[in-house]
């Protein structure tokens, strides 16, 4: 058969009889893989040993000069920019020491969806200024609410008859 000719991996159809496992055989072999594991991370056990952080060459590292989520999404924004509006603006400030190691560097990055601003900013203002148009209506007296209701009525009798 093709299963003994090329060894027990070959994925070949076999009959049902020979297809059977020993249910104690498999609980054995998942225990040992689990005891080796276990043994391979725990086997050593040294302590943590705590060493300054690498700096780059900078000697002051503060928490705003650590990667962040725009730090990752950078690739995302790349691959994706067609879809969104993005500007990036980048000022460095040069020293006299290297340019390598600037004094000051400011990052600053803008980025529009542009289909929130074609679909949902028209739908957004199209609906303010329907709602400051019927807030108009709701600082009159109750004199105009009077005529606004006859004059529903009328044009609803004319219309349904």
């Amino acid at each position: 058969t093709t299963a003994g000719a090329f060894g027990w991996l070959w994925l070949t159809p076999v009959s049902h009889e020979r297809a059977s496992y020993s249910g104690v055989i498999v609980f054995g072999v998942i225990l040992l893989v689990v005891a080796v594991t276990y043994l391979l991370l725990h086997a050593r056990r040294t302590s943590i040993h705590r060493t300054p952080l690498w700096d780059c060459g900078f000697e002051k590292v503060t928490s705003r000069m650590q990667y962040n989520a725009t730090s990752f999404s950078m690739p995302i924004r790349r691959i994706f920019g067609f879809f969104f509006n993005v500007k990036e603006q980048v000022r460095i400030k040069q020293t006299q020491r290297h340019p390598a190691f600037p004094e000051r560097l400011h990052y600053h990055l803008r980025i529009r969806d542009r289909f929130w601003n074609w679909i949902y900013q028209p739908i957004s203002d199209l609906s303010f200024w329907v709602s400051r148009k019927v807030g108009r209506l709701q600082q009159g007296r109750i004199q105009v609410y009077l005529v606004y209701s006859f004059i529903t009525i009328i044009v609803l009798l004319l219309f349904f008859r």
